[in-house]
């Protein structure tokens, strides 16, 4: 039996996987699904695959069924980048107006409501679409933010790790290499599978520096992102190590969650 892995295809987790195909460690008892961070949590939810870099907000919403691989995550430092909400407005200009959200994430419309609601005491109203960028409004997620970010035509952009980091002072934890709880017990089948495939991931978060000059040769972003800025991204908006810090700013996500309405 295989594990199933979640795969995003989006340049945040591009160092971690490029590490993994690059020094053969994706062996062929792994079976990689491809797919968006809300397609791998359904995914997760409903038992199709075991293992995945999925929304940090399917975690705290089902620690039931879920435990995570200590360590490492896909989190940003004071900007991120990939994470953008656009609008023609100042951020307290849209209390009541209508904003689109993509529907490609969980975790960031839920941090967007954070900043908004908790933090500004603001009321907007959401609509989940599948072309948000034709909204005066709307929230970007992974390469099509930072595409958008590039050829924008003039709206605002508020970078909502950097919105977070303005008001807590932490990192926020985009997504979790959430694993299937069943899947941690010892007797089970792919336990084996998952620990090695822990320890893997480990290496590759170490490792994958090591690389971004060899990524950039041939990396597709390069159509509107210049080597310069891609890199810049890598190195200095991602970060993929899991501190207490890194824990201390889920947990108070968490809370913030359950606050909401």
């Amino acid at each position: 039996m295989k594990l199933k892995v979640g795969w995003i295809q989006y340049a945040n987790v591009y160092p971690i996987f490029y590490v993994l195909e690059k020094e053969g460690l994706l062996t062929e008892e792994i079976h990689l699904v491809k797919g968006v961070p809300s397609q791998l949590n359904w995914a997760l939810r409903n038992d199709l695959i075991d293992v995945s870099p999925s929304s940090s907000v399917e975690y705290l919403l089902n620690k039931e069924l879920y435990d995570y691989v200590d360590g490492i995550c896909i989190s940003s430092k004071e900007y991120v980048g990939s994470v953008l909400f656009f609008s023609d407005h100042d951020l307290e200009r849209i209390d009541g107006g209508k904003i689109l959200l993509t529907d490609q994430s969980a975790t960031s419309h839920l941090l967007l409501r954070v900043i908004l609601e908790k933090f500004m005491g603001l009321n907007p109203v959401y609509d989940i679409s599948s072309a948000p960028h034709t909204g005066e409004s709307f929230l970007l997620i992974g390469d099509e933010a930072l595409r958008y970010r590039k050829l924008n035509n003039g709206k605002k952009a508020y970078d909502l790790a950097n919105l977070w980091y303005q008001n807590t002072g932490l990192p926020f934890v985009f997504a979790l290499w959430i694993v299937r709880r069943e899947i941690t017990n010892s007797e089970n089948e792919l336990y084996p599978k998952y620990i090695q495939l822990k320890d893997r991931l480990l290496y590759a978060r170490k490792k994958c520096r090591e690389y971004f000059s060899e990524m950039l040769k041939n990396y597709y972003l390069r159509d509107f992102m210049t080597e310069e800025e891609i890199l810049y991204y890598w190195q200095e908006n991602m970060d993929y190590e899991l501190t207490e810090k890194h824990k201390e700013s889920l947990n108070l996500f968490d809370k913030y969650l359950r606050e909401l309405s």
